[in-house]
Parts: C-alpha cells; structure tokens; sequence
C-alpha cells in the first residue's frame, strides 16, 4: 500500500508527546510479563516466553527506527536517506503481530505448534551443516553448541520420540497469507479476526514484502527519493522527508497495535494507557487512525476479565 501516514514537522509537534507515553506503556507491559504473568495461563508451555520475547523484538526495531531516522541530537552520519532501510524493519513489526493475533485463537496449541516448528527448523539446520560441515575439525564447536541448544528445545518444546525421528512431520509455522485461511473452508465467511488479518495482510504486508524484496514497484517505492540528489534539490528533499515520515509513523501503529493486543487479552491494567496512546497518535498518523477504528477502539473497550483462549 502507499503510505499514507503523515506526521507533522517538527516544529508542528514534539515527537516526544508521542513517544513517551508510547515507550512508558511498552516498558510496563515488559515489566508485567516478567513479573505478573496470568495465572490463567501459567500452564501453557513457552506462553510467558513467547510474549516477552516478542514485546522485546518489537521494542528494539521500534527504537532502532526512530535512532536512524532522528532528527535530534543533529549526527552528519544520520543521513536523510537511511529512511528507505525502514520498511523491512517494520515488516517484522508487523510479523510480530501476525503471531501474536494468530497465537492468541488458541494459545496453548499455538504455542506449541510455535516451538515446535522452530525446534524443528533448528534440527533440519543442524543435519545439513552435519552434512555439509561435520567432517570439518573447525566446525566441530561450532556444531556441538548447535546440537546442545537443538537437544535443549526438545523438552521445552515438548516434541515426541516420532517428531525426533523425523523433524519435517512438525508443519511448518504459517506465513501471514497462511494464517488468514487456516482452517477457514473456502466456502465460509472469515471471521472477524481472520478479516483483520486479511486487511493487515493486503494492505500492510503485501506493500511493506514488496519494498524488502524490491520487488515490482518495491524498488521505486524505496528508492525513487534517490533518482536526484535531494541535498541540492528542495522537492526530492521535501519528497523524502515525506517518505521517512510515513514509514516512522507505520512502525509507531504497528508496535502500538502489538502492545494492545498483548494488553487486551493478558489484561494487565493498561488498557486506558494504551488507549490514551491512541489518542494521541491518531489525529497525526493516518494508518494509526485506521487500525483503531477498525480494531483497537472495541478492542481495548472489552471486558475487565482476562480472555480466555
């Protein structure tokens, strides 16, 4: 999709009234899966740690964003043109919410079905490079480190003597256009999450999969800023700007989106935080303004009790 997200100069709006409150929600989210994790769900092998694990990869590429593409402290080395590296950042946003929503239908099967499909990855990892490698003395530690963190998955992810024997029976976790249809009949309707899904998927991943494979018009979305020297060109520079605006403005939607779904179903008490979060985010950021409307407005709206899946 072509961004639409527009946040206002510099001079129009401190990005701080955005990103404080936005770095203070996450952090506090952090802190309770840490610490006050659901009862509910204390029983769900990997669940805590799914989550945190998460919250974390989406934090460091949401602040990794907002570093490169800072305008303050000024940093020669901080070039106007880094902006264009953003949107593979933030398609692992938005693969981080992908999983979330499609883990939190069914978490204790979903969780499962999750570790299992990275042990196995991580078996079929390590026999190839047994294969290709093993008769390398130099590979040796390298290999034995692989097979103890291989051999460690295998409690963790609960995976039976069979799956042992043979890694490629575990499915493989599904990708974001996967995850829309699972186990939906093409003859029924979607239902409502699985619609959302779906828009996530046409209108975010499509676009944000085609600028990281450069793809089609990927490559002119990302670089086309690039065509003329914007230093010495106002319209290429005032064009690129643009650009760097929209996609800061889709990483802080994407990561606010995950943070409220992880708050919506775990109910850690931070429902009016992140709801005070959306309302300061969505008169600038278009997209913002779209995904709560369509999703987070009910969503954070819902009962005080913990949703059980």
């Amino acid at each position: 999709m072509e961004p639409q997200t527009v946040i206002p100069p510099k001079d129009s709006l401190d990005s701080s009234v955005i990103t404080q409150p936005l770095d203070l929600l996450l952090a506090a989210l952090e802190n309770k899966i840490e610490r006050e994790w659901p009862s509910p769900f204390a029983s769900v092998r990997g669940a805590r740690e799914l989550f945190l694990l998460t919250l974390k990869t989406a934090g460091a590429t949401y602040r990794s964003v907002r570093w490169l593409c800072a305008d303050k402290p000024p940093d020669p080395d901080r070039r106007l043109e880094y902006s264009i590296s953003v949107p593979p950042l933030n398609r692992t946003i938005l693969d981080n919410l992908f999983t979330m929503i499609f883990v939190m239908e069914d978490l204790p099967s979903r969780c499962e079905w999750f570790f299992k499909a990275d042990w196995s990855e991580t078996r079929i990892e390590l026999k190839r490079h047994e294969a290709e490698y093993g008769h390398l003395p130099e590979w040796r530690e390298w290999l034995a480190r692989l097979t103890a963190y291989s051999d460690g998955g295998i409690a963790f992810a609960g995976v039976s003597h069979a799956e042992i024997a043979e890694p490629s029976s575990i499915p493989r976790w599904p990708n974001p256009g996967r995850m829309v249809n699972y186990q939906v009949s093409s003859k029924s309707p979607l239902p409502p999450t699985r619609v959302f899904l779906k828009y996530l998927n046409d209108w975010f991943y499509a676009d944000l999969s085609q600028q990281s494979h450069l793809g089609g018009s990927g490559l002119m979305k990302r670089a086309g800023g690039l065509i003329k020297d914007y230093r010495k060109n106002p319209e290429a520079e005032r064009e690129l700007r643009r650009y760097k605006n929209s996609q800061v403005g889709e990483t802080i939607a994407l990561v606010l989106a995950l943070a409220s779904e992880m708050e919506a179903h775990l109910n850690f008490g931070l429902r009016e935080k992140a709801q005070y979060v959306w309302g300061v985010v969505t008169p600038y950021i278009v997209v913002a303004k779209e995904l709560h409307e369509k999703r987070y407005a009910s969503l954070l709206g819902m009962s005080s009790h913990p949703v059980i899946l």
